[in-house]
């Protein structure tokens, strides 16, 4: 085997070229690396971006869905006062149908779970950090609201029935339910300043945000809560035929009943 014996500098000049050619070996070693690093954290980004942009979009239609059904939880509302304020003199709930529920879009922000558990995120710009860590902050809360009142509206579905006595206490629960609905409905009309930041993330373009907000108007004007009040049931149990466990399972593709529950356990009308 031969090996190669470094040769002796015999001035200062031989001596600046090797140092030369080593250093410019190393700096493009090290400028290649980077360069792959580089490209790969752009295409990472890239793909959280696109995961991103499909929840923003999700969430303009969650926004506008809240919206669009807004008057027709507020006189579902004021109806079940009315009801209960009777109540109280009477002591009988009057014979009521299933007026649905409202429709609750889900929040959650899984790709900004995804990007925030990696490294991904120390590739984004601060300024998108920010404003998408804000985003999140609110998604958040919103679901935390959907799920509180996805509660109190099943307590005030036992006001569905053929009419009945009903007792102080259960008035009283009653009450507290509706306060707390009351509370999240108001809660849910200020997801507009959601679509406000989503907005000037700049994800999504013009096309995509009118899209997903005539989506979510559609789907909140179709919501159970828009229909009209179904006949009062024979039993107080009929309530249960109104909802999806009494329902058989439809294949991918099929169109579903109205007024199904959603695997977020919303409420919609599905096409």
């Amino acid at each position: 085997m031969d090996i190669h014996k470094p040769k002796p500098w015999h001035s200062v000049r031989e001596f600046l070229k090797e140092y030369l050619i080593i250093v410019v070996g190393v700096l493009t070693a090290l400028a290649a690396e980077s360069g792959v690093e580089w490209l790969h954290w752009r295409h990472e980004v890239g793909v959280a971006r696109e995961a991103i942009a499909f929840d923003l979009r999700r969430f303009i239609g969650a926004a506008a869905t809240a919206d669009a059904q807004s008057a027709c939880v507020g006189a579902r509302l004021t109806e079940a006062a009315d009801i209960l304020d009777q109540a109280e003199v009477t002591h009988r709930l009057p014979p009521l149908g299933f007026g649905g529920t409202p429709a609750t879009p889900a929040w959650s922000f899984r790709s900004w779970t995804a990007v925030t558990s990696g490294q991904t995120l120390a590739h984004i710009p601060n300024r998108e950090q920010l404003m998408l860590t804000a985003i999140a902050g609110a998604a958040q809360r919103m679901g935390e609201n959907n799920r509180d009142e996805i509660q109190q509206w099943a307590v005030l579905q036992n006001m569905v029935g053929p009419g009945r006595p009903i007792s102080d206490p259960e008035i009283a629960a009653m009450r507290s339910a509706l306060t707390r609905a009351y509370s999240d409905a108001l809660a849910a009309k200020t997801s507009h300043q959601v679509s406000t930041l989503v907005v000037r993330t700049g994800y999504l373009t013009g096309k995509q945000l009118d899209a997903s907000f005539e989506e979510g108007l559609a789907q909140g004007r179709a919501a159970s809560m828009c229909q009209p009040r179904r006949p009062p049931p024979a039993r107080s149990s009929g309530l249960f035929r109104e909802l999806w466990l009494f329902s058989p399972v439809k294949r991918p593709g099929e169109a579903r009943f109205n007024a199904t529950v959603g695997v977020d356990g919303a409420f919609s009308t599905e096409r």
